[in-house]
């Protein structure tokens, strides 16, 4: 079985869906401390000017290094509306607006009690719209050795979800002890960013949310530019 470990992102950038999409199982990290640098709680959108901008939700910052990734709780209950009004105003004359908006919208509408909850929810639907059947487990649900860190850490989860091959994105082959993995087999993968027909950009712009596939070419051409097929 071919696991794959990453904290949730919000409407993940494709290089995460494709990973995902080459996995059979996805151990879903929700006992690790949230990096406030990374994209666990914000994600790049363009504008109708074709600039890149981040949407953020905000989230309760005190303390937040001492808690884990599931306990953080929601900042600003407005973050919601701010970001439907931002994808309703840049993306509304995108071709697949009528079919992507909707969901969005109903996601959106949505109550989430954390931070956790809305990201992991927001992924989700991406793999369901992107017909990703990749099985996620949550890491506080496997039974490994919580004192493990860093790389031990990949291993233990890796073992406890019972996988034959772990997947791991290219970033991690410069420091990865891959000696660690015993009899696991051991893959990278590797993405290349397809570009895609990308509305109001001058130049294609690579890295943003799979929101932004979507708004531009609907769920079932997307998957053809992810290639989950070959990746799956």
């Amino acid at each position: 079985m071919i696991v794959s470990i990453h904290q949730p992102g919000y409407f993940p950038w494709l290089g995460l869906l494709h990973k995902i999409a080459g996995s059979d199982t996805l151990v879903v990290m929700d006992e690790v401390q949230l990096s406030d640098s990374l994209y666990q709680h914000r994600n790049l959108f363009l504008t109708a000017q074709g600039e890149a901008k981040y949407l953020s939700i905000p989230f309760v910052r005190k303390g937040y290094l001492q808690r884990r990734f599931r306990d953080i709780e929601l900042a600003d209950p407005a973050w919601a509306r701010k970001h439907r009004d931002f994808l309703q105003a840049n993306y509304r004359r995108h071709p697949a607006y009528g079919e992507v908006m909707p969901k969005v919208e109903a996601f959106l509408a949505m109550p989430h009690a954390t931070l956790f909850d809305v990201v992991f929810a927001s992924m989700r639907l991406a793999l369901e719209w992107l017909e990703i059947p990749t099985r996620l487990v949550l890491q506080s649900s496997l039974d490994y050795d919580r004192a493990a860190k860093r790389g031990e850490l990949v291993v233990a989860l890796a073992q406890a979800a019972g996988a034959s091959c772990y997947l791991s994105g290219t970033g991690a082959q410069a420091y990865q002890d891959e000696s660690a993995f015993g009899s696991m087999a051991l893959r990278y993968d590797r993405f290349v960013h397809p570009e895609y027909p990308q509305k109001n950009a001058a130049t294609f712009v690579p890295g943003l949310s799979c929101l932004d596939l979507l708004f531009n070419v609907g769920c079932e051409r997307a998957r053809s530019f992810l290639g989950v097929e070959e990746a799956a």
